[in-house]
């Protein structure tokens, strides 16, 4: 079941993310197979098998509903996984756990990703009825600490994490990003437009009507590059005063996201105080400071240490408080060259500490030690 050789069989497994995934294809099974080794990335999108920089995708079909999704694809996936022998099987999804203590308890290797606090999610999701989140978390709480101590390895992206699971055996991998997928742009923030840019989730957690407001009040363009979540949310957002200086980008993949940060003075990444955000660090700040862009970002956690330590942006209450937050851009439009030197050093944090790259050791000696 195990390779003779220094070349390992590794499959990874979500039926959740997308088969571009930041964490999952783009770090982890980009990096590996750039390593040399056999990576196979199981997903449930419905676009078909192939091969992407070296790493074949497995497509399970998309699912027509969420049932279906947590039953029938969780199943074909696990079984289609074995099938390719890998020597370590790495999930990413809270509903692939049951599969993965069966796979695990018949004498395979496996490792669960846990990308954030599904447990806080569960129970603070407004799709369901509290009760109902309230026992589905309790649920997943159980599987989480079965998985915890009966999988090989647990993969965390948060410190606290590891404080408050029973890990029987974890690494640390933080949401850094690649150094050289983003470059500061050419041009400084003077000559720029006067336009600050949110990427990702539009939703009520990440304050986007805050922003929206903010931005107007501040005299500044809003650029938001992302998915409404839930879809509903863009109607009512729309009806606000400030949309009318909003750039509705939708999804633009990574050549467009640096194209928007080269024509931006900051990057906004404001959050509603919501518990596992405190401790969980975020792509999209990391991504700002790799394009060179000062960060305006809620005062919790994870945050006000980046921004205490290295100076490469401004902190903003984490709250419902459109006002701080329009202070805060409007200070970055008044003052391009300290904003250039926060940039810079947003940079030079990346350089030193917050890259990717310095992780991926840690993941392949993982999977040596399990092999």
């Amino acid at each position: 079941m195990l390779a003779l050789n220094g070349i390992m069989k590794i499959a990874h497994l979500t039926t959740v993310h997308t088969r571009s995934d930041t964490r999952i294809f783009r770090k982890m099974c980009r990096s590996l197979a750039a390593a040399g080794h056999d990576v196979t990335l199981l997903v449930a999108d419905g676009l078909g098998d192939g091969l992407i920089d070296g790493v074949r995708i497995i497509d399970v079909g998309r699912p027509s509903g969420r049932l279906a999704r947590a039953c029938w694809a969780t199943a074909r996936m696990w079984w289609l996984a074995l099938r390719t022998r890998p020597d370590i099987l790495h999930f990413h999804d809270p509903e692939l756990i049951p599969g993965g203590l069966v796979v695990r308890l018949a004498g395979w290797r496996v490792v669960y990703d846990i990308h954030e606090y599904y447990r806080v999610h569960l129970r603070a999701t407004a799709s369901l009825p509290r009760p109902v989140s309230a026992m589905l978390a309790n649920v997943y709480g159980a599987a989480e600490r079965w998985a915890a101590l009966v999988l090989d390895a647990c993969v965390v992206c948060a410190p606290n994490m590891q404080h408050v699971l029973p890990l029987r055996r974890s690494i640390l991998m933080e949401n850094y990003p690649l150094a050289k997928e983003f470059r500061p742009g050419p041009m400084p923030a003077a000559e720029r437009p006067t336009r600050v840019c949110c990427v990702g989730i539009l939703s009520t957690i990440r304050c986007v009507s805050e922003m929206v407001d903010a931005a107007a009040t501040a005299g500044a363009t809003l650029a938001l590059a992302g998915k409404w979540y839930p879809e509903s949310l863009r109607t009512e957002v729309v009806a606000r005063p400030g949309w009318a200086g909003v750039e509705e980008l939708g999804y633009i993949d990574r050549q467009q996201i640096q194209e928007l940060f080269d024509a931006s003075r900051a990057g906004l990444l404001i959050l509603d105080l919501h518990q596992d955000e405190v401790h969980v660090s975020s792509n999209k700040l990391f991504e700002y400071m790799a394009a060179g862009l000062p960060v305006i970002v809620s005062d919790i956690g994870f945050a006000r240490d980046i921004i205490g330590r290295h100076g490469c942006g401004l902190l903003v209450s984490p709250s419902n408080d459109a006002s701080a937050l329009a202070a805060a851009v409007g200070w970055i439009l008044a003052h391009p060259e300290k904003a250039d030197r926060m940039g810079r050093a947003g940079r030079r944090a990346i350089e030193t500490g917050y890259s990717w790259d310095q992780q991926m050791p840690s993941l392949l000696a993982l999977y040596e030690s399990l092999r």
